[in-house]
């Protein structure tokens, strides 16, 4: 091998991409789709943990109180806790009656997706969300004129979600609530 065939052998090996990096599009989604999209995709995720939206699913990945992915940390990330708990666990993800478990190379596989940062796309990691705006304390009135504090956390059907301060949540049939509080309701459901 001549020095010029040298060069650019070692050329093409120094600007090559790192081999052993987990895409989650190709290797991580496929099994949390086949595994984890019953109970959590689209709106009415179970937990609010949504793996089918990329946006949604970084808001959970961080060293924040709700985050389940700990980028760099899988020990440490709640959803290798989870999924590493033994088929007869009541905790164990998903649950038994809900289908299998992740495999042991499916759950490896996991684990250096997110030792190695938990990236989306190859090289970049997620943009960490904008955190949100606390939310508001409202007063909520009934066809009776009882009030009560309590946040908004969603519309759900014929009914609103509401959370105490105590953060129990609970569901009230919106015929039960005043004009004004039914229109804060629909008010809360279209912000963002």
């Amino acid at each position: 091998m001549n020095s010029l065939s040298r060069l650019f052998l070692l050329a093409s090996i120094s600007i090559a991409p790192s081999a052993g990096a987990v895409d989650f599009t190709t290797e991580i989604q496929p099994f949390l789709r086949e595994k984890c999209f019953k109970c959590h995709s689209g709106p009415r995720a179970k937990k609010g943990v949504r793996y089918d939206d990329a946006t949604e699913l970084a808001k959970k990945i961080g060293d924040g109180e709700d985050a389940i992915i700990r980028p760099g940390k899988p020990e440490d990330s709640r959803i290798i806790v989870l999924a590493s708990k033994g088929r007869d666990d009541p905790d164990a993800m998903p649950p038994q009656n809900r289908g299998e478990g992740l495999s042991q190379n499916e759950l490896t596989l996991l684990k250096q997706w997110i030792s190695e940062g938990a990236k989306f796309d190859a090289g970049s990691a997620p943009t960490p969300p904008t955190p949100a705006a606390p939310p508001k304390l409202l007063t909520w009135t009934n066809i009776e004129g009882n009030t009560l504090q309590a946040y908004f956390v969603k519309l759900d059907g014929s009914n609103v979600v509401l959370k105490k301060e105590d953060n129990s949540e609970f569901s009230y049939p919106m015929s039960q609530l005043s004009a004004d509080s039914r229109k804060q309701a629909t008010d809360a459901a279209k912000a963002p």
